[in-house]
């Protein structure tokens, strides 16, 4: 059972930001009465749908629940406890908030909000929001009653009530599973087809391999000797080339001899710019008379003394000049002819390299024709092992085969669970079990409100309504005030059933303005004594302009009115 405790709300309609709060479970039979706009419908009605559904009882946008003067902060809390669990239900607007809480801990929110609010109609409330309003809301302007609700609509109330819808929720699992099973199906189909082509390629990989073992194997080791005799010839070559490198002898003192070649051509280099100095200074004493400097006259014994003395300078460069040259022929044979022998080693060292490249590439062919030797001697075996595959591969699409068969048969049973789920299966046997007590129920309400007729619905939901005299009627047929007891009736009844079925039977029952217009004095009594005797159970909030007239019926009584644009509670 849901027994609703507490309703705490600010900022919601024509409230302010100050908490409103009212025990749902404190008196059995409580009058909210008020002016029209004051602030009744929603501080009971739409506060609690919106808690518990995100939407109001009433025709109202999500916009216009946030207070028109605060514009923010428009929060609803509705405590209740299902058993040994208490929850709160924490909903909001600007800025928006869903929160349910069991036990004082936050449930864990899913990433999209109407799955949070799945969690909360099926697996906490067991009922949605149709339901909830015809076993707990009588008489509102936005309320459907039962008997204008849908054929489909009426189906789904009543398997909440009687808790079948589990049926429903089976059925949707089943079509899960045979889409599944039509999956598995088309799957193994073409895990078969897959499967003949390993097959197919299996034999292929057999018929190669019988084809293999005729080949010549003699003809891989004629070929395998052939690049052997080559290998052979190539080492041969190289240990000759080896021994003519190893006869040439290098010149060991060969870097001495290139600096002292240097060394030599460099003080040539400086006798021959030595010389061309003092040529230089012969043709100064040649050409000029007189000093440039003191401007004294150079006689001709001064000027011949100094060119002797230059001349013979320059015949003693010339000599060592001479002998440095004759050197340096001597140096320039041995270092070209060292050159030569190197260039010889060195041509000799890449004649190597090359043989040896080409004696990799032949070991690597006579590695390859070797491997091919070892497979052609393999072969059997290999013919052997392959054989074994293709006799698993056959016998692996025998088994995909009789799989097939089982899935289509699986598929077959799926189906006719799905024949039995249906809504003229299981469930239509179950509510024709609970048809009788439905009834009984609804014409036990009706004659404690003075309404003798004989009103039965069928496994169809349609209704079937007789009066003393057996005269058929419709619902369409009765007053305003006839079809509001038989509202009430149908409302009572469904929670009788609830409480057969603990399915969906909560304390509170909430009647809105059912004593404004529609029913006459003598129906007010009847429908006030049958809400008196509904037991302690049952918390019953009656919203009425008529507070003057009845108030004295009723344990407690709450009272709104608006000052200032705001909405206030009084409770007496």
């Amino acid at each position: 059972m849901i027994l609703f405790k507490k309703i705490k709300f600010k900022n919601f309609g024509s409230f302010g930001n100050n908490w409103t709060e009212i025990d749902l479970n404190k008196n059995s039979t409580t009058l909210v009465c008020g002016t029209n706009g004051s602030g009744k419908s929603f501080a009971l009605l739409d506060t609690i749908t919106f808690a518990l559904f995100g939407k109001p009882f009433r025709k109202i946008n999500l916009a216009q629940l946030n207070n028109s003067i605060n514009k923010k902060n428009c929060t609803v809390e509705l405590e209740f406890s299902i058993d040994k669990d208490d929850y709160k239900i924490i909903r909001g607007l600007s800025p928006k908030i869903f929160e349910i809480h069991r036990n004082n801990k936050l449930i864990n929110q899913d990433s999209k909000n109407i799955d949070y609010q799945d969690v909360l109609e099926e697996q906490i409330l067991k009922m949605n929001y149709k339901t909830f309003t015809q076993v707990v809301i009588l008489g509102s302007s936005a309320f459907i009653p039962f008997m204008q609700l849908t054929a489909s609509d009426r189906r789904a109330v009543i398997e909440n009530i009687l808790d079948i819808n589990i049926f429903t929720t089976m059925n949707v699992i089943l079509k899960t599973k045979v889409t599944i099973a039509k999956e598995n199906i088309t799957d193994i189909v073409n895990k078969i087809e897959l499967q003949k082509q390993k097959v197919e390629y299996q034999q292929k990989i057999v018929d190669n391999l019988t084809l293999r073992l005729n080949n010549d194997v003699k003809k891989i080791q004629e070929e395998i000797d052939q690049h052997t005799i080559e290998e052979n010839n190539y080492l041969q070559e190289i240990e000759k080339l080896q021994q003519e490198k190893n006869s040439i002898e290098l010149n060991s003192k060969i870097q001495d001899i290139l600096n002292f070649f240097k060394q030599n051509e460099t003080t040539i280099s400086q006798f021959t710019f030595k010389i061309s100095d003092l040529e230089k200074e012969i043709k100064f004493y040649e050409k000029t008379e007189n000093c440039p400097k003191c401007k004294t006259h150079l006689s001709e014994s001064l000027k011949k003394e100094n060119i002797d003395s230059l001349t013979d300078n320059i015949t003693s460069l010339e000599t060592k000049i001479n002998s440095l040259a004759e050197l340096n022929t001597d140096n320039q044979k041995i270092i070209s002819t060292e050159q030569k022998n190197k260039t010889r080693i060195a041509n000799i060292e890449g004649n190597i390299k090359d043989i040896n490249s080409s004696i990799r590439e032949v070991k690597s062919l006579i590695a390859y024709k070797n491997k091919q030797l070892q497979e052609s001697t393999k072969i059997e075996i290999d013919l052997s092992r392959e054989k074994a595959v293709l006799k698993m591969e056959k016998s692996e699409l025998l088994k995909l085969s009789k799989e097939s068969e089982v899935l289509k048969e699986d598929l077959s049973y799926l189906k006719l669970a799905g024949d039995i789920l249906k809504d003229n299966g299981v469930k239509i046997k179950i509510i024709k079990h609970y048809l009788p007590s439905m009834n009984k129920f609804i014409n036990k309400y009706l004659r404690s409100m003075d309404f003798f007729i004989q009103f039965n619905i069928d496994e169809e939901f349609n209704e079937v309504i007789k009066s003393r005299h057996r005269d058929e009627f419709s619902y369409m047929n009765f007053s305003e005030g006839e079809k509001m007891r038989i509202d009430l009736a149908l409302l009572l009844a469904w929670r009788e059933i609830a409480k057969m079925k603990n399915s969906v039977n909560c304390n509170l029952l909430i009647l809105d303005e059912i004593f404004d217009s529609s029913l006459d004095s003598v129906g007010t009594d009847e429908v006030l004594r049958l809400l008196n005797a509904l037991g302690v159970k049952t918390n019953v909030f009656v919203i009425s302009h008529k507070a003057d007239q009845i108030v004295d019926k009723f344990t407690n009584t709450i009272t709104f009115e608006k000052k200032n644009n705001f909405s206030k509670m009084t409770i007496s």
